[in-house]
């Protein structure tokens, strides 16, 4: 996706974990901001901290919708899934992206990727890997600052 692109539409059918979204509940009041992990990947696990804080820091002037997009034949396991997100105390909406459709819609490569949307829905800013955590919040925190003008 490139900058000030629109919130794509995601597939209704896809299986979901902590309740399925769609665009139109997703955009609108607050920024989104979305994540992309695996199960196996060991850089999505460290930088879920970060999530956390910001969350309780924030609490809801933004949201998390999280994308588990599998790298491996072992990473589809609902099981794992399920399991490793309880573990992360993930209680945002976690689409189970087996056939990487919503990975396609986003043109995502990597994992942990970060795309974060304004209210109105347009993308802002992208980020991947665990370093730029410090910039993806202080975009996170303008965003949010613009809800008030």
């Amino acid at each position: 996706m490139k900058l000030r692109e629109e919130f794509p539409e995601l597939p209704r059918h896809l299986q979901w974990v902590n309740g399925q979204v769609t665009k139109e509940q997703i955009i609108g009041d607050v920024p989104v901001l979305i994540q992309f992990w695996s199960i196996s990947c060991n850089q999505c696990k460290s930088t879920m901290v970060h999530l956390h804080k910001w969350k309780s820091l924030y609490g809801d002037r933004f949201k998390i919708i999280s994308i588990h997009m599998p790298r491996t034949i072992e990473d589809a396991n609902d099981y794992l899934i399920y399991q490793t997100a309880m573990q992360m105390n993930m209680t945002y909406p976690i689409c189970l992206d087996h056939e990487l459709i919503v990975t396609k819609i986003f043109q995502n490569r990597i994992v942990p990727a970060y795309y974060l949307f304004d209210k109105k829905g347009l993308l802002r800013h992208y980020q991947s890997g665990e370093s730029g955590m410090q910039m993806l919040e202080r975009r996170l925190i303008l965003l949010m600052n613009e809800q008030k003008m």
